[in-house]
């Protein structure tokens, strides 16, 4: 068990498969979680079995967390999405299983024995400082496996970098860091070995500065608070070294940011200036909790936050942000109200006030420091972003580390003659790996499908395609994509016969997406682009109506729709949608405001 958790810590924040995978930086990560859940299913009925009342209380709230999860898959508006997991982040039913159960066995492996614990520190660091090493030089311009222009931000000498690392988004990356960062002080205070403690200096030196070059403001929040709560709890006396050492780093931090190889650091200072509410969260959280209210008992099923929170977007967020996609609340507490309603709330606030009063019972002084620390950071950096697995999975294991240590614990020999609680570990282990060979395969294919459009091969690429929609395990939807893909490498194939046909291909992918995709109002919105090329005004109005009704506040389809019925002849609708338009959209596209005043002037000249 410690190999197969270890190699779980190591290998799930590290692992990228760019070029062999289509969703490069999620799908491999699920199938570490995935492929080490079913493994560490068969292998925990032979290990004994830790007992204290804290681990008892943990594996309720585990237990509670897999049931309402279950039930708000049951009863949600897209089961199958709710089952499977979304695009941006695949975290349904079958992934969250998988981590609360990795959890349970970290808790059990750890129980009582703090020398386990400093095991999976080392696991953590060690596997942290190539991780943030690659983001350090991402920001510096080095990057073998992902596309830097996916990063870069705006037009020189305003650009912005903000390295991913290996997670695929900055955000994420960063609350990844703070357990690598905190990990890292674990080993300095805790270890003997001092190899292991220059793995701590670079664990936690390395993510230091790694967070700060993302750039992400909730990471670096709540990394201060760490090291607040550390202090408070340690009260270390300030030598004269450790003051010199501090006055030295921050003097470097300066110097850095002033130096030309800070450009892109100030850069985002400026975008902080400029956008000192982060992205509208405030207008965001409030039309959050609103939506929250027609969901409560259940929520509305993990995972289907973006079908459902554009009815509720309110035009002061529309206005304040008309182009941004809202794939989550960016909180967990509100993403697990959203998703699973009160249930989902009250389990996630218990397990971490379950995590909080374990540090008061935690025997070694240092360890509930360092343990609690990491808490205290990753649940502050969490309430500006949105849980995905690794995060999700580094918060979880650092309530089971303290609730393993906290409680006087007991060992229990493995059961034997449980034949019923075995076959239903075999039986999840099989889903577990069935559903990663299903998604192996499609996302394997659709990586095929995208490098044969690119290339120009539109009619082996429909082909591979028909054979991944074979495949494609619960909840995963890729016809818009795929649509938007075929549409646009048509538009420049010199084939027409070909051009036609993969026009047709696009345009069949569009009706499919319309019927299920994640993000319907772009679904309509795109089908109504195919319709308005063949001068289809029926059915491009029709869609068009159903991507305002999908969302109602969103300003592109309105201001579509203008310009429709305008060439309809329909003067009075057409201006009261472009009015509406120019309303949402708040002054940001000019070309908004100018439809509005030709179809003002066309309705002036029409009335004389």
């Amino acid at each position: 068990m410690a190999i197969l958790l270890s190699a779980i810590l190591a290998l799930l924040p590290l692992t990228l498969a760019p070029g062999l995978l289509f969703h490069y930086d999620i799908t491999p990560k699920i199938v570490v979680l995935l492929a080490g859940t079913a493994l560490g299913l068969i292998l925990a009925w032979r290990e004994p079995h830790a007992e204290s009342r804290g681990l008892r209380w943990f594996g309720w709230l585990l237990t509670a967390q897999a049931a309402s999860l279950a039930i708000s898959t049951v009863f949600s508006s897209d089961p199958a999405l709710s089952l499977g997991g979304s695009t941006w982040r695949r975290f349904g039913l079958v992934t969250q299983a998988a981590m609360l159960l990795f959890t349970w066995f970290a808790a059990q492996y750890a129980g009582g024995d703090p020398g386990r614990v400093r095991l999976l520190l080392r696991v953590i660091a060690g596997a942290g400082i190539p991780a943030a090493a690659y983001g350090i030089l991402q920001y510096f311009g080095w990057d073998p496996f992902i596309n830097r222009t996916l990063y870069h931000i705006g037009e020189a000498p305003l650009t912005i970098v903000r390295p991913p690392g290996t997670l695929g988004y900055v955000s994420y990356f960063a609350t990844y860091l703070l357990s690598v960062i905190f990990a890292g002080a674990g080993l300095i205070m805790l270890e003997e070995s001092g190899w292991w403690r220059l793995a701590g200096w670079a664990a936690a030196i390395l993510g230091t500065v790694a967070v700060i070059l993302t750039g992400t403001r909730a990471a670096m929040l709540g990394l201060a608070a760490g090291v607040f709560f550390l202090i408070i709890r340690l009260r270390p006396r300030m030598h004269k070294g450790v003051l010199m050492a501090g006055a030295v780093a921050v003097l470097g931090l300066a110097s850095f940011y002033f130096s030309p190889a800070g450009e892109m650091l100030r850069s985002r200072t400026r975008w902080f200036v400029e956008d000192p509410m982060g992205g509208g969260r405030l207008l965001l959280w409030r039309d959050s909790l609103r939506m929250c209210a027609a969901g409560w008992p259940v929520g509305f099923g993990p995972e289907t936050y973006s079908i459902h929170f554009p009815r509720y977007q309110s035009a002061d967020l529309a206005r304040a942000y008309p182009g941004f996609y809202q794939e989550s609340p960016h909180n967990i507490f509100i993403d697990a109200l959203v998703g699973q309603g009160l249930p989902g709330l009250a389990i996630l606030i218990g397990l971490t006030a379950l995590g909080f009063y374990s540090i008061r019972k935690v025997l070694d002084r240092t360890m509930a420091a360092v343990l609690g620390a990491a808490l205290v950071a990753l649940l502050i950096s969490q309430e500006f972003t949105s849980l995905t697995l690794p995060t999700g999975l580094f918060l979880y294991l650092t309530i089971a580390l303290l609730v393993a240590q906290g409680f006087p614990t007991r060992l229990v020999p493995p059961a034997k003659n449980r034949l019923g609680a075995k076959a239903c570990g075999v039986l999840l282990s099989l889903v577990f790996m069935a559903f990663v060979v299903a998604l192996c395969v499609a996302d394997a294919g659709l990586a095929r499908v995208e490098r044969l459009i690119r290339a120009g091969q539109l009619r082996e690429a429909a082909a591979v395609y028909a054979q991944v929609q074979r495949w494609q395990p619960p909840g995963v939807r890729t016809d818009l994509w795929y649509s938007r893909a075929m549409a646009g490498a048509a538009a420049g194939d010199r084939n027409a016969a070909e051009s036609v046909a993969a026009l047709q291909e696009a345009l069949a992918a569009a009706v499919r997406a319309s019927r299920n995709s994640e993000e319907p109002e772009n679904a309509w919105l795109n089908l109504a682009v195919f319709y308005g090329r063949r001068n289809d005004f029926l059915h491009t109005e029709q869609s068009l109506r159903a991507a305002i009704s999908s969302a109602p506040n969103w300003f592109k389809p309105h201001w579509l729709l203008a310009q429709v019925l305008r060439a309809g002849g329909r003067l009075p609708e057409a201006r009261a949608e472009a009015v509406l338009a120019v309303k949402l959209d708040g002054g940001k596209d000019p070309q908004v405001a100018r439809t509005a005043e030709e179809i003002r002037a066309q309705t002036r000249i029409s009335e004389k």
